[in-house]
Formats: structure tokens, C-alpha cells, sequence
């Protein structure tokens, strides 16, 4: 009896919740996921697409994002590994930040290259990240011209590109190993018949 009347207790409060719970709206795999109602988005005349999201955690901090519809996968044999290349390179010098300036500046004003300043390319993008403190006037402005430079300001000079060179090599030397040579048996396997 007493396991019964647990049963039906416990069945009658899952069906209570469910029916105070609004019915999900119903997706379809060929429809676009929907966007979360309290982010504002939209488009620039220039093509480029924004997404904000008020978040009151952390304080006094933004994070600003540029995502870039370009990753491994647009280069032909070639080219492998341009993008990541240029990923770099856009700390390298743009059109308002000569070399070493831009790290420089964002350390001043506490963000640090690597937790707060970063960037990523895997197959189909890349994205800058940058995580600002907004207590003090002209930082987010200053954000928003180190993405604007990062989409359509990079000098890559001779030197900067001779320099970074190394680095990229580094960086791919120390990838090298078990997971890498296992890595290159899966893909062809779980990627096969694309690019």
C-alpha cells in the first residue's frame, strides 16, 4: 500500500509540474534554431550580423566576440593552416595598433593575453575573444576598434610575418604525438566524403 500511494504521489506531482511548465515549442530539424529572446540581434549595412546578452556577472566586464565564417576547411591543400596563421597575425600589428601595441594596451587596462584576450580556428571559423573591464571610459570602444581591426585592419608586415612563422611552427611541433597521428586515422573516417 504504502509503495502505491508513493507512486501515485509521485506520478500526480510530475504531471502537476508538466502541466505548469509551457509546452516547448515544437523544432524541426530543416528550421533554424531560435534565438533566446533576451539577446538583441541584428545586422550592420556593412553584412555584419550582432547578437547582445546583458549579463550582470562579472561586474563592470564585457565580452566582445568576432566570429569569422573562415576556418581550415575553405583552404584548398595549399593553403593549410592560413587561417590559423592570420588568426595570429592579427596581434601582430592592424591598422590602429602598430606591432606590440595592442597587447601592450589591453594588458594596461587588465586583460591579460590568454584569459581574456584570445583566439581560436578550428574547421569553419575563427573567433577573436576579448574580455574588457567597463569601469572606465573608452575601454569598449577601444574593444570594438581591436575587432574592427582583427575583420578588416591587419598590417601583416614582413618582419611581424617572418617572426609569427615560428611560432605557428611551435605550435604545431607540439601537437605532434599519439593524439595527433590518432587524430589523422579518425577524421578521414568520421569527415569522409567531405572536405
Amino acid at each position: 500500500m504504502g509503495l502505491a500511494l508513493l507512486t501515485v504521489i509521485a506520478t500526480w506531482q510530475v504531471q502537476a509540474t508538466a502541466a505548469q511548465a509551457p509546452a516547448a515549442p515544437s523544432l524541426s530539424v530543416d528550421q533554424p534554431l531560435p534565438v533566446d529572446p533576451v539577446v538583441r540581434t541584428g545586422q550592420l549595412s556593412n553584412g555584419l550580423r550582432y547578437y547582445i546578452r546583458r549579463n550582470g556577472r562579472p561586474a563592470n566586464r564585457v565580452s566582445l566576440r568576432l566570429a569569422v565564417n573562415v576556418g581550415s576547411i575553405f583552404e584548398d591543400n595549399d593553403q593549410r593552416g592560413l587561417a590559423h596563421f592570420l588568426e595570429h597575425m592579427a596581434f601582430n600589428g592592424t591598422e590602429n595598433f602598430k606591432p606590440g601595441e595592442l597587447v601592450s594596451f589591453l594588458e594596461t587596462i587588465g586583460a591579460r593575453f590568454g584569459p581574456h584576450v584570445n583566439a581560436y580556428t578550428s574547421f569553419d571559423e575563427t573567433v577573436y575573444m576579448l574580455d574588457l573591464p567597463t569601469d572606465k571610459p573608452g575601454y569598449v570602444d577601444r574593444g570594438l576598434l581591436v575587432l574592427h581591426d582583427f575583420a578588416a585592419g591587419m598590417s601583416l608586415l614582413q618582419a611581424e610575418i617572418d617572426k609569427e612563422r615560428g611560432v605557428v611552427i611551435e605550435e604545431w611541433r607540439g601537437r605532434l604525438g599519439a593524439g595527433s597521428r590518432l587524430t589523422d586515422k579518425q577524421l578521414p573516417v568520421l569527415l569522409a566524403k567531405s572536405r
